[in-house]
């Protein structure tokens, strides 16, 4: 560094090529505007973040690649943290509800949101070619692991960034396909500790409604050994309604997998807890008007069955 800048060619393109050097632009730029004046260390790290926010939502040409590495090497340290222990006292929510009551919020969360912001503009503004070789496969894998966050704010917004990048990064689909799944599967089979399910979800509802018909097998399989199983976990009632939705999905896509869902259905069916009975009586009359009629015939003893149970029960609803 020290030849560099004792060099008078050198200087001014290693300038060009800093984080530093976005600041100093920002900060020329601010027509004599009052700046805020930050009173912490805290507060001079957001400030810094909203200058860099402001400066890339200014239509310049596209920065080089001497910024953004330095830029996603920020990023992935204020994100890629370790998550605080679980502040709640039982795996699951008794409600959907009841999850913004226990919702741990992240102290750091003003400056996360910049963050956050900063890497959706990146995300939007750079060519993905240009991307590929800083936002790679370990940066996907350590954005998906941050789900687990039980601050709802950040996986708003994780959801957003993931879904963006899922659109836009064509070549990183399967594996992200793929890393999503695995999330479930070791959710349902192994921990049923897992905060980010019903935002995984969401990003899954809009991923199946793009599906073309005929469905491949790929995604029947994922249907069946991934989605149907969701249907058993502790923490279902959390993330039902997202589930059911991707669920519909499939079944309006080809409504001979209608069978299938009805009997997987079925098959988790509680004993005991009212509340998914309830949840899952409404996903059946959702399925019924969708399922192939020659199916419908053969489950309707299967479903009537169980319903007559469910009129047996003390619970109200």
């Amino acid at each position: 560094m020290g030849v560099l800048r004792n060099s008078p060619k050198a200087s001014p393109i290693k300038k060009s090529a800093t984080l530093q050097h976005l600041f100093d632009l920002e900060a020329n730029n601010s027509n004599g505007t009052k700046i805020y004046s930050p009173k912490s260390k805290q507060d001079v790290k957001r400030l810094k973040l909203f200058q860099l926010l402001s400066f890339m939502k200014k239509p310049k040409k596209p920065l080089p690649e001497e910024i953004i590495r330095p830029l996603v090497s920020m990023l992935s340290a204020n994100l890629f943290r370790p998550l605080p222990p679980s502040a709640k006292r039982t795996v699951v929510c008794e409600l959907p509800e009841d999850e913004d009551l226990v919702s741990t919020l992240s102290p750091a969360w003003p400056h996360l949101q910049v963050v956050y912001d900063i890497l959706l503009r990146l995300v939007l503004s750079i060519d993905p070619k240009v991307l590929r070789g800083f936002v790679d496969e370990r940066f996907l894998v350590n954005l998906l692991s941050v789900f687990q966050t039980e601050d709802r704010r950040e996986r708003d917004n994780l959801k957003n960034v993931y879904h963006r990048i899922y659109s836009k990064f064509t070549f990183y689909r399967a594996i992200m396909r793929k890393s999503m799944k695995d999330v479930f599967l070791h959710y349902v089979f192994e921990s049923e500790k897992h905060s980010g399910i019903g935002e995984l979800l969401e990003i899954w509802g809009s991923i199946i409604n793009g599906f073309t018909v005929p469905l491949k097998e790929e995604h029947k399989l994922f249907l069946m050994r991934v989605l149907i199983p969701l249907h058993k976990a502790k923490g279902m009632p959390v993330y039902h309604r997202q589930l059911a939705y991707c669920v519909n999905q499939f079944v309006q896509k080809e409504p001979m997998l209608g069978g299938t869902v009805v009997r997987g259905i079925l098959k988790y069916w509680p004993a005991t807890n009212c509340q998914k009975e309830v949840l899952l009586i409404d996903e059946l009359e959702e399925l019924v008007e969708n399922i192939d009629p020659d199916h419908y015939r053969k489950l309707a003893l299967l479903i009537c069955t169980q319903i007559s149970r469910c009129l047996n029960s003390l619970n109200s609803q």
